[in-house]
């Protein structure tokens, strides 16, 4: 059908105008695939095992940078009627030029390679992705019964394709193939796994995706593979995929460090030793951590902590939610979450921290037997690799309503109130490696109620209470290597219980509370943004749903979630969570998430890598139930 284009209204007021023929280009590819049928007004004949095929040399030269080089070039082929091509069968011949003129290519498992091999010679790179993509389907098709010889193909044949004809797609679904099935092909068909070529068993030992085996299995699959036709020349490079670390310290000295094959190699005893001090360094393993003492596979997950409900005593359960997926965030439902390992003490109004994969958390509020609650110095550590907790040293404050962030290698404890509710001006560092706490520059004045977030190296400070009662609108920042706390312009309002976080090098400052001329409490529903590359604050043209305080707060691929709080509308904690997408500019939202699976306010929330291990539950995130614009 013809279709019109046009121009510009210039060029409609001089009628002029661009009409286009949809299906013109197909009906002269199909003219020319006609002639060539026909024989008619074709220019050169190429042959392949004594056949021959008639063809325009301005077809293939258009599709192929082999024959545009050839005709187009000083070449003796150029002036030449006839081209006898070697190292292609006829049948790959005849498939290639089928596709030069039609775009299709017939491809079924016994002509398969020689497609293939005219492709590459031909340099056919459309019809070597097509065919690398039937050779992925058709490997599914093959296994949908596990492991069963349905055809002359298996994965090795299909890796030795995709090596030969450099199909990097293919090579990967290969990969991918074995990673998920090498438990089974290791129960039923072991011999195949020894069989595997260097670069592909090497390719299945390094994935993060390899959750089947444990990593005493991987280091046992490992060495069989080594010890099977004596290959020990790939030891050392080898070894160095097995996550030595993930193993327990016993397992490293029975299993590993005593095997004769380790007594042979400095390397590979280097690898085991190295995990061995990292097990003996509990303390400092956030800052230590490598390749090596990583989970396989890990997905981002939403964990909360923590809290306060309506009940008044403290929670200490930590739960997960399902990967966030970038598509598929809005959901609302209360049965994907899932609990972990709890905290020894329940607490809210504490802080949290990621650092290393790591998740630390500090002070807060906790019950006591006799009803009272009180703010604590006491801190911990949640290792997600086993699901366990780790008491570290307590801070020198006791601290609640603070702030807690991660600056390369140490946590930082900002301000707060103490036990006694006094508000507090002190700063304290905690360093792994030492377990210790230390005292770094006091801000300049007692601060609590305030939120504050970390950017490339630096702590920002907003808002907050002074033990004068006086609510701030200041925004400070701490750099660590000078120890100095230096003043930045100030928010367009004051904030207190509110929360900050940053997308994309801008602070954004979400909820809180702010006093009216009457000095009466009022919610704050605006959201302000502040570039720090120019010092300067923005009001965005997009509010939160509701007004939300002591909330937790996590970021995630340019979305900011505001988790749980409370409301001095209602005096009653929120299961809600706000979402702020601001990852496109111009099209920001603001949107309901997950429900909590209780009221709470004073909780804590944070984004971490969660193993699979430990995280069985995982699921991809699904269809939201509703979704609101920009306010």
């Amino acid at each position: 059908m013809p279709s019109e284009v046009c121009l510009s209204i210039q060029d409609m007021l001089t009628g002029q105008r661009l009409c286009q023929s949809s299906s013109h280009n197909d009906a002269v590819l199909a003219a020319l695939n006609q002639q060539r049928s026909d024989g008619i007004l074709c220019d050169i004949t190429l042959i392949a095992e004594e056949q021959k095929f008639h063809a325009h040399k301005a077809v293939l030269a258009a599709c192929s940078d082999y024959f545009r080089a050839m005709f187009s070039l000083c070449m003796v082929e150029s002036g030449a009627d006839e081209v006898n091509l070697h190292g292609i069968t006829s049948i790959g011949l005849k498939q290639a030029l089928d596709f030069a003129y039609t775009g299709q290519v017939l491809l079924e498992p016994g002509v398969i390679q020689d497609v293939l091999a005219a492709g590459s010679h031909l340099q056919l790179l459309e019809m070597l992705s097509l065919c690398s993509h039937y050779l992925i389907q058709l490997k599914w098709i093959f296994y949908i019964n596990l492991l069963k010889e349905l055809n002359s193909f298996n994965y090795l044949d299909l890796y030795k394709l995709a090596d030969l004809f450099n199909l990097p797609l293919l090579e990967k679904a290969v990969v991918d193939f074995l990673v998920k099935h090498l438990s089974e092909l290791l129960n039923s068909r072991p011999e195949e796994v020894l069989a595997l070529p260097y670069s592909l068993i090497r390719e299945v030992l390094k994935s993060d995706q390899l959750t089947s085996l444990s990593e005493k299995q991987i280091w046992q699959l490992a060495v069989r593979w080594l010890e099977h036709n004596c290959r020990y020349q790939y030891m050392d490079e080898l070894l160095q995929y097995v996550r030595f670390g993930l193993m327990d310290v016993d397992t490293l000295h029975t299993v590993a460090l005593s095997h004769p094959l380790v007594q042979t190699s400095e390397t590979v005893m280097a690898l085991i030793n190295e995990a061995l001090v990292y097990h003996q360094s509990i303390y400092a393993q956030p800052i230590w951590q490598t390749k090596r003492t990583k989970p396989r596979f890990q997905s981002d997950t939403l964990y909360i902590i923590g809290g306060k409900k309506r009940e008044i005593f403290k929670v200490k359960e930590l739960r997960y939610f399902n990967p966030v997926d970038q598509e598929n965030v809005h959901i609302a439902g209360m049965a994907n979450w899932s609990e972990l390992a709890p905290m020894l003490v329940g607490r809210s109004h504490h802080c949290v921290a990621v650092m290393g994969d790591f998740l630390f958390v500090a002070g807060g509020e906790v019950e006591h037997a006799t009803g009272r609650t009180c703010a604590v110095r006491t801190a911990c550590r949640y290792d997600p690799r086993n699901n366990s907790w780790a008491e570290i040293a307590p801070m020198k404050n006791c601290r609640e309503h603070f702030v807690l962030g991660a600056v390369d290698e140490y946590l930082y404890a900002v301000g707060g109130r103490n036990e006694l509710r006094q508000v507090l001006p002190t700063v304290e560092r905690y360093c792994p490696k030492k377990n210790k706490w230390t005292f770094v520059q006091s801000f300049d004045r007692s601060l609590s109620c305030h939120a504050g977030y970390v950017v490339d190296g630096l702590l920002w400070i907003s808002g907050g209470v002074t033990n004068t009662a006086q609510y701030q609108n200041r925004l400070m920042v701490y750099d660590p290597s000078q120890n100095k706390w230096l003043s930045r312009s100030p928010m367009l309002q004051r904030r207190v219980y509110h929360s900050m976080a940053a997308v994309q090098r801008k602070l954004y400052v979400l909820g809180g509370n702010d006093l009216d001329y009457n000095n009466d409490r009022i919610l704050v529903r605006h959201i302000d943004s502040y570039n720090i590359d120019a010092d300067q604050w923005t009001r965005c043209n997009f509010s939160m749903l509701t007004g939300q305080n002591e909330s937790g707060v996590a970021v995630h691929n340019g979305r900011i979630y505001l988790v749980g709080g409370y409301s001095i509308w209602t005096n009653e904690p929120s299961a809600c969570i706000q979402v702020l997408d601001v990852s496109k500019e111009g099209k920001e939202e603001v949107f309901y998430g997950p429900t909590l699976p209780f009221a709470s306010n004073g909780i804590a929330a944070c984004f971490l890598p969660a193993p699979y291990s430990t995280c069985p539950n995982l699921q991809p995130l699904q269809v939201p139930h509703h979704k609101i614009g920009t306010v």
